[in-house]
């Protein structure tokens, strides 16, 4: 169906053109977060030197709180964030999604937990599960722009930091106080719960969090192999009666979670320590017989104290995981293990203004250990040591500002078969804002990044049959350079409030997965040949997003929100990058009535037909949403909810898996939570 005919539909559907439930964090947004009751924006934590508000930074930052993360709960981290402006998923399957902002995924997309390195495998491949739980965040918040600097070139997507408040930095202002979730879906047939308490015994404070996530294989609109795979499959002598339809085989997912903390508060200073653990146990969609079985241990530890004088405050974060995951050919059948085991410390010291220049120093260093032995042996024993310095400063004069960094880093990357390799990597960045009047924000940034290239893309030699490709690593490859730009826009009124930022990430030595036409014999057939290279590539692009408030008719407050994100990613040279989310369009309205709130909302995904060599075109989509939210008491909402309403069959083009695996169909959720 045309563009235009299927968002005429989306319009008369809602009256309205605006994003489904986002957080962006704007005066009034509608959607996930609100702001304060003074009306002030929301506080950001993650990024360098002390928490700003929104209406400080140049970049546009999407915060999600603990009840918003339930809202949009959607199988793994990626798929649960998918639909805000400019981010997407890797939506392997319900058990494996990562997010890809911008265009951007993997080593490009920072995954942090409570701000340090997730420390997983879940950049290796799209098959490998994030370990953050968004069923146990607390707050999700995602931050792009130059503030993403603190992290290294390995954040030139941007940053998830997924903060799980085991460890706390102010006394509550409750002895006692908790939260509960539960929820049932029909698509899956899935049960999700989860609870948190925290309790305050003087200066001390104790958090204690669990998640349970258990679903079947999920429902699904039709076929799981598109029409095209069907052809190609019919072609090569297979047999329709056995492709599957209205269920996705394999695609059961349990998941438990457990943490624990504990912390000391004091006058201006605080020091805390938490444990969690985390087991997971899912189908890889890819292989009907092939599941994985995931657990990781981690330790973290976080303090900070204020000072009087050249320092202001001195904070230091350090975790220790232990992960590993092993994936069966079927019950009994161990294959590959993968395992990552390490350690990260970050350090950061913020001084007093000179000279009206306030900003933070810092240190950060991670050594970290992985290994996959076994029938997909795609890499072999790797450790990969890294030890960044930084600097980052900010100067407001009120009405307007400059900001900028910098950092470099140190990286070592030695693997057992192909050897050692050692790189320096600089980043930097600059930007400025000003405020014309009471309303207007404008900014604009420029960075300059460089991104050491990771184990797999070094030294990876083996099958992935998740992929269904043989990938090949060049020990030659050089950092990964690039220039980024950006100019942000921000209209914030009583009643409407619209942004938009426009964007262009040029690299001169982008590192990609290219197909050579070569194929080889592998485990369960001949696989093509994927050799990681690097060329002169670009990413260009735009996010707009609204809402207003609509006032009242018929006795019921309205107020609506919308967005539309587009990206294109080529090779100077010529050709299409692969895996590139297609322009996404976001529409909702909500209404609230005494008890009641009801919102109705829509996404169109347009046809991506800007593809690789070796891709095929995705079609277009467009799906509905309904959820009704009734406050039971103060402290207890009820919701009722109904997504892809239609039952339209989605295939999300960023996914490895789109051929053979759409997204689920209508699907019906119920759940109840309470906060004490």
């Amino acid at each position: 169906m045309l563009l235009a005919s299927r968002l005429a539909i989306g319009v008369a559907a809602l009256g309205l053109l605006g994003p489904a439930a986002f957080a962006q964090v704007t005066p009034g947004q509608a959607g996930a977060v609100q702001a304060p009751d003074d009306g002030g924006d929301v506080v950001v934590v993650t990024g360098i030197g002390p928490a700003r508000t929104s209406d400080e930074l140049i970049a546009s930052t999407t915060v999600l709180e603990a009840e918003d993360v339930t809202d949009r709960l959607a199988g793994g981290l990626g798929d649960t964030l998918a639909g805000l402006p400019g981010v997407a998923s890797t939506a392997f399957a319900p058990g494996a999604s990562r997010p890809i902002i911008r265009g951007l995924g993997a080593e490009r997309v920072q995954v942090l937990a409570n701000g340090i390195g997730v420390i997983d495998a879940s950049a290796a491949s799209p098959d490998h599960a994030v370990t953050s739980d968004p069923l146990g965040a607390e707050r999700i918040e995602i931050l792009r722009g130059p503030a993403s600097l603190a992290y290294g070139g390995g954040a030139t997507g941007g940053v998830v930091n997924v903060i799980d408040g085991l460890i706390v930095e102010k006394l509550p202002e409750k002895d006692f106080s908790g939260a509960v979730y539960g929820g049932l879906t029909s698509a899956d047939e899935g049960k999700q719960a989860a609870a948190r308490a925290a309790v305050k015994f003087g200066q001390f404070v104790a958090v204690v969090n669990g998640s349970y996530l258990d679903t079947d294989d999920i429902d699904i609109p039709g076929f799981a192999l598109s029409q095209a795979a069907r052809d190609e499959a019919i072609a090569g002598g297979a047999d329709p009666a056995d492709f599957a339809h209205g269920t996705l085989p394999n695609s059961a997912v349990e998941t438990k979670s457990l943490s624990g903390g504990l912390s000391w508060v004091g006058d201006g200073a605080f020091l805390g320590g938490g444990v969690r653990r985390l087991e997971s146990n899912y189908g890889n969609v890819a292989e009907e017989t092939v599941f994985i079985e995931m657990e990781q241990t981690r330790y973290d530890m976080r303090g900070g104290i204020n000072f009087e004088g050249p320092i202001r405050s001195l904070k230091g974060w350090g975790s220790v995981v232990d992960y590993e995951h092993t994936e069966f050919e079927g019950p009994g059948e161990p294959g590959t293990v993968f395992t990552n085991e390490g350690w990260e410390g970050r350090i950061e010291a913020a001084h007093a203004p000179i000279g009206g220049v306030e900003g933070s120093l810092g240190v950060q260093a991670s050594e970290r250990d992985f290994a996959a032995l076994g029938d997909e042996s795609l890499i072999g024993p790797t450790t990969t040591k890294q030890t960044g310095i930084f600097a980052y400063e900010t100067y407001d004069r009120g009405t307007w500002g400059l900001e900028g960094g910098l950092r470099f880093d140190d990286v070592d990357v030695d693997n057992i078969v192909g050897g050692a390799r050692g790189f320096d990597a600089w980043n930097a960045s600059f930007g400025a804002h000003v405020h014309l009047g009471d309303n207007v924000f404008l900014g604009g940034s420029v960075s300059r990044t460089e991104r050491a290239p990771t184990d797999i893309e070094l030294f990876a030699d083996g099958p992935h049959l998740a992929t269904e490709q043989f990938e090949v690593g060049d020990d030659t490859l050089t950092t990964e350079e690039g220039v980024n730009y950006e100019l942000t826009a921000r209209w914030e009124g009583d009643a409407v409030n619209v942004s938009g930022s426009v964007y262009r990430f040029d690299f001169d030595s982008f590192i990609y997965l290219e197909d050579t036409g070569v194929v080889v014999p592998g485990p369960e057939g001949d696989l093509p040949v994927f050799q990681f290279v690097q060329a002169g590539a670009n990413f260009t692009g735009f996010e707009v997003s609204a809402d207003a408030q609509l006032g009242n008719a018929l006795g019921v407050d309205w107020k609506t929100d919308g967005s539309v994100d587009f990206v294109r990613a080529e090779l100077d040279a010529g050709g299409n990058l692969p895996l590139i989310p297609p322009m996404t369009v976001n529409a909702g309205i909500e209404g609230e009535r005494g008890i009641f709130t009801g919102r109705l909302e829509a996404q169109y995904g347009a046809e991506q037909d800007e593809v690789a060599a070796f891709e095929t075109p995705t079609d277009d989509y467009l799906t509905f949403d309904a959820r009704l939210g009734i406050a039971l008491t103060s402290n207890v909402k009820l919701m009722l909810e109904a997504r892809n309403l239609t039952d339209e069959e989605v295939r999300v083009h960023a996914s490895p898996l789109k051929e053979f695996a759409p997204m689920p169909g209508r699907n019906f959720r119920v759940a109840l939570r309470a906060e004490f």
